[in-house]
Formats: C-alpha cells, sequence, structure tokens
C-alpha cells in the first residue's frame, strides 16, 4: 500500500495527478486493435490509479495488483456468433453497406455489454465513484452513455482512425473535398467524381445518423441505463477527449480541433528472445526468410482454398524458408520450405535479422510493427482500411500490393523478389520508421499525459471547439448563402423593375409624342 501511493504521487517531468478510479470499455474483440487498449489501461494502472478494465482480452497481470478486468470475449462473441467480420468489412462490399452492417453490429455488442449482470453491477452501484470513462471510439456513441450516468468526464479512444460521425460529433474539420471515409479508397488529390460520390456520401451519413442510428443507440442506451440521461449525440460532443492512432504517413495531415491527439506505436514492445523452433528455423534461413500472416481478424485457415493453393505452390518456388501464421497443426501440401504456426509472436519475427519481407494484410497494427523493425511488405487488403494502407505504403516505396482476388502465382513470387532483392524498399521503411518515432515525447508518455489531464481539470471545456455546437445548416453557412441570393435575387427583380418602369415611359412617352 505504502509502495502504491508513494507511485501515485511521486512528481514526473510533464505533471502529477492523484489517483484516480477510472473505468474502460474496451468493447470490440479484435486482438490486434485490444493491444493498443492494454497498453493504456495497464500504464494508468502502473502509476497508481485504480482502473476497471471491459474488454475482450484480459491481461490476467497478477502483479497488477489495482487493476480489475472483467472478461467480455465470451459474451460478445456469442452475440455477434452469425456475424463474420472479414464478411461485412470486406472490400468488395460498397460502402454504404459496410457502414450499415457496423451499425448493425455495434448495437448487439453495445446490448451485450449493458445487459451483462457484471457489467450491470458496476454502472448500477451507488459508490462506483469513478473519476473518468475511457470508451472505445467506433461508429456508435452508445456506451459513452456510462460516462453521463456516472457525470464524469470521458475520452473516446481508437486503435485506427476514426469513421466521420465521430469527426462531425468532436467539430473537426471534415471537408468532403478533402477527406474520405477511413474505409473509402478515395484519397486526396480527388477525382472530381471521387468528390461528388463523396459529397453524397456525406449527405447519407448526415441522414442516417440523425434519423436512424442515433435514435437507435439512445434507445439501448436508455433501456439499461435509465431515461435521466441527455441525448446520446449530446453526449458524445461532450467527450472531452479523442486519442486515434494514426500518423503522417496513412492518414492525411488535418486541422485537428485541439481536443483530437494522435499517438501511434502504443503497443510496440522490446525485442525478446524467440521460442527456441522458431528460432532455429529463422536462424537456418540463410538466403533470407518471408514471414506471412493475415492478423486476427482476417485468418488464412479461412481464405480460399484457390488463394491457399496458389500461396503454397508461389512458396515452394521460393528459394527462401517462410514462416505462416496459420490457425490449424495441419497445412495440407505443406511445402518443405514452410513452417506454421497457430500463434506467432510477430514482433520478435519481424526483429529477426533473417526475415527480409513480411506479407501482410496491411491492419495498422500489423504496419506499425514492421516499420518499427524495418521490414518492407507485400500487402494484400482484405477489409476496413487494409486497401487504403496498402495503397500509402506502396507511394512511399515501402511496400508492393496485390489483389487477393485477381493475383497470379507468378505475381505474387515476383513481388516477393523484388521486395526482398531491390535495397530502395528496405531504405523506405526505414526512413518511415524514422519520421513516424520523432516526438518530444514516446508515444505512451504523451497519451497517459493527456488522460490525467483530463482528470485533473475534471474535462475539457475550455478546448471545446465551437464547431461542435453549430448544426450543420450554420457550419455549411446555407442559411447565409439562402439570405445572399434572395438579396441578389431582390437587387436583380428590383432593377428588372425598373428598367421595365423606364423603358415603359421613354417608350410610352415616344408613342404620345409620335401620334
Amino acid at each position: 500500500m505504502i509502495m502504491k501511493d508513494i507511485v501515485c504521487f511521486m512528481p514526473v517531468l510533464w505533471a502529477s495527478v492523484s489517483c484516480a478510479r477510472i473505468l474502460g470499455i474496451f468493447h470490440i474483440p479484435s486482438f490486434s486493435h485490444q493491444l493498443v487498449y492494454q497498453a493504456i489501461w495497464k500504464q494508468l494502472s502502473l502509476r497508481g490509479h485504480q482502473v476497471m478494465a471491459v474488454t475482450t482480452h484480459p491481461l490476467q497481470d497478477p502483479e497488477l495488483t489495482n487493476l480489475t478486468e472483467i472478461d467480455m470475449g465470451e459474451v460478445i462473441s456469442t452475440a455477434i456468433n452469425q456475424t463474420s467480420i472479414p464478411e461485412i468489412m470486406s472490400k468488395e462490399v460498397p460502402l454504404l453497406s459496410l457502414v450499415h452492417n457496423l451499425f448493425q453490429v455495434q448495437y448487439k455488442i453495445a446490448e451485450a455489454v449493458l445487459s451483462d449482470k457484471r457489467f450491470i453491477d458496476v454502472y448500477n452501484a451507488t459508490d462506483a465513484g469513478f473519476d473518468l470513462i475511457l470508451a472505445e471510439a467506433c461508429t456508435l456513441p452508445t456506451l459513452y452513455a456510462v460516462a453521463a450516468k456516472f457525470k464524469v468526464p470521458f475520452i473516446g479512444i481508437s486503435s485506427y482512425g476514426v469513421w466521420a460521425g465521430v469527426h462531425y460529433a468532436m467539430g473537426n474539420p471534415h471537408p468532403t473535398s478533402l477527406y474520405s471515409e477511413m474505409w473509402s479508397t478515395f484519397r486526396y488529390p480527388m477525382a472530381f467524381s471521387e468528390r461528388l460520390r463523396n459529397t453524397f456520401y456525406y449527405i447519407w451519413t448526415r441522414y442516417y445518423l440523425n434519423f436512424e442510428a442515433l435514435p437507435k443507440c439512445d434507445q439501448i442506451a436508455r433501456k439499461y441505463l435509465g431515461n435521466d440521461l441527455p441525448y446520446i449525440q449530446d453526449i458524445e460532443k461532450n467527450m472531452s477527449l479523442l486519442l486515434l492512432t494514426t500518423n503522417p504517413i496513412l492518414y492525411e495531415p488535418r486541422p485537428n480541433v485541439p481536443t483530437v491527439i494522435s499517438m501511434e506505436q502504443m503497443h510496440i514492445k522490446p525485442v525478446k528472445p524467440l521460442p527456441k523452433d522458431l528460432k532455429q528455423f529463422l536462424d537456418s534461413a540463410k538466403e533470407g526468410a518471408v514471414y506471412f500472416s493475415l492478423g486476427s481478424n482476417v485468418k488464412s485457415i479461412n481464405i480460399p482454398e484457390k488463394l491457399r493453393k496458389l500461396l503454397i505452390e508461389a512458396f515452394a518456388e521460393l528459394p527462401y524458408k517462410v514462416l505462416w501464421k496459420f490457425e490449424d497443426d495441419n497445412l495440407p501440401g505443406k511445402p518443405k520450405n514452410v513452417f506454421i504456426g497457430k500463434w506467432i509472436p510477430q514482433q520478435d519475427v519481424l526483429a529477426h535479422p533473417n526475415v527480409k519481407v513480411f506479407v501482410t494484410q496491411c491492419g495498422l497494427q500489423s504496419i506499425e510493427e514492421a516499420i518499427s523493425r524495418g521490414v518492407p511488405m507485400v500487402g494484400m487488403p482484405f477489409i476496413a482500411d487494409q486497401t487504403r494502407n496498402i495503397r500509402r505504403l506502396s507511394e512511399e516505396g515501402a511496400a508492393i500490393g496485390l489483389d487477393h482476388t485477381t493475383v497470379t502465382k507468378e505475381e505474387f513470387k515476383n513481388a516477393i523478389i523484388e521486395v526482398i532483392s531491390n535495397p530502395k524498399y528496405k531504405e523506405n521503411v526505414k526512413r518511415l520508421a524514422d519520421i513516424w518515432v520523432d516526438h518530444p515525447l514516446p508515444s505512451l508518455n504523451r497519451t497517459i499525459w493527456w488522460i490525467e489531464y483530463v482528470i485533473r481539470h475534471k474535462g475539457t471545456k475550455h478546448l471545446r471547439s465551437p464547431t461542435a455546437d453549430v448544426s450543420w445548416f450554420e457550419y455549411l453557412l446555407v442559411d447565409v448563402i439562402l439570405v445572399l441570393l434572395l438579396a441578389i435575387s431582390l437587387v436583380i427583380f428590383v432593377l428588372y423593375k425598373t428598367v421595365k418602369f423606364i423603358l415603359t415611359r421613354i417608350c410610352g412617352g415616344a408613342k404620345i409624342k409620335q401620334n
């Protein structure tokens, strides 16, 4: 207890804050994304705060004595067991359908979390007394309502960027001529047709949010948390801070409001020794090794059989050894140069000097790990933001992108050989790594500073942008434009009437004189 008090009140370089009670709600069942949040709630716990984390992937670290974790993994998996995330977020799914699908999943997850007895006991406890809520910032704000019930500030956190609706709520500038949805393939500079489609999407999201999604979120929140709550959109607009895992490489620079803070490479850890079998395999790869993984959402075991056979044939013909994250004990037709594993310590594997290329689905966390370890990539995007990610990496000369639906064996082999044999890819990855981490403070320290800033000042009303309170009608100056158009029309009308009157008098007078 004495040691905890020392940690809690120990002065640090940036500021100190008394012990706070923090509730974190991290509800999206994706291991790679939860890794980002784990780093945050672990560090808050180590700094002496009393932390309760509602998560799908608990740390289960007995040394973190002031950390309580509620494991929602099974509850949420059961709630969405008929939903395949790779299917509903596939790059082949139209954007409007993708967003609609995500909303439907979010409704189910929110209901599952709020109806869980363990969590009910938390948000109904009269002595809970939390000082801050950390909530995963996804497509819908339903679970932000917990902060309104406790009447405390809350911070939104995302393990990548956020969709346009969150930018609207924060008052963050989002002109459709410059910025598209993070799941869209449009990038600046956009062609006219892209700007036109992006504008239609903007109009649709405004309609869908205000008339369908937000009313549904509000209904779910009131069902479990009571009717004594502000409207859910008003709750979201009062977000004290928005922490985003963005970076200047994959995301276009934008003029964020003061309460939007970028963080990156939160989950990167020091290199640890590899398991003996992996070490022996990679040490023996004198010609180099290829590491292949499709992450935690898109699993190799679930890819189409045609693609799997193509990969097997291509790997068999390569002069390199291949380490493949494959979620089964048996890979039919496995070549002799391929080593499979259900689970691979990815960051440590990428740090091995013999790993020359990372064949990846291009999820943000995987990219961060590859960049931090200096490994160039061959990207095959499947879902969400992965298409945009590999496009940017290709433009930066750090990767080669392939379409898994059309790629041939020769294209796949040639891409791997090109990335390994051409030193420009390795050099460009190192260049990006230097840019990515060049900050005054390490990302985790900076993130914790901002979280404790919110605790110290009980919110960030003094940093709130006025754009968060302006309606779209006023923000786009629709009323001003209508008044100007009306004024111009009136002037034109008066001029028309005046000229007509003058001409009538002149013409009429001339006619009388002639007669």
